[in-house]
């Protein structure tokens, strides 16, 4: 008889449950071993029509390697043309955006550690200087 060693849920397993968190989960922007997921968290011209507005929020690329998963955010505007630009958020957005992050992550880290049985860290960059 031979072991086999689990090494995961697939990846459309993972899909799957990425999917099941909620709005979050990009699938089509994602890749075989990277995962996306954005939140578009504060209309900022609630008064124009549904295909004119724009949005603050926070995008967020997921990392799979053999020992864990680690995680890079960025915050900025969901514009006109469907893409984030990195941008500077006021602090009262600012702090709504945390909120909002924070409760995503709590939930994404629980179903990585219960799935998969890996860590879940933020990408640590380093800052080189010019």
């Amino acid at each position: 008889m031979t072991s086999t060693v689990k090494t995961g849920p697939s990846r459309g397993r993972l899909f799957k449950l990425f999917t099941d968190l909620g709005p979050y989960f990009r699938r089509l922007q994602s890749t075989e071993s990277s995962f996306y997921f954005d939140c578009l968290e504060i209309c900022i011209d609630a008064e124009k029509e549904p295909e004119e507005r724009e949005f603050y929020g926070w995008w967020l690329v997921v990392t799979e390697n053999n020992t864990c998963f680690e995680y890079e955010r960025f915050n900025g505007r969901y514009n006109l043309e469907g893409e984030w630009a990195a941008e500077s958020i006021a602090k009262k957005d600012q702090k709504q955006l945390d909120h909002s992050f924070e409760l995503f992550i709590e939930r994404l880290q629980k179903l990585i550690d219960t799935e998969t049985g890996k860590t879940f860290t933020e990408l640590q960059t380093e800052l080189t200087e010019v």
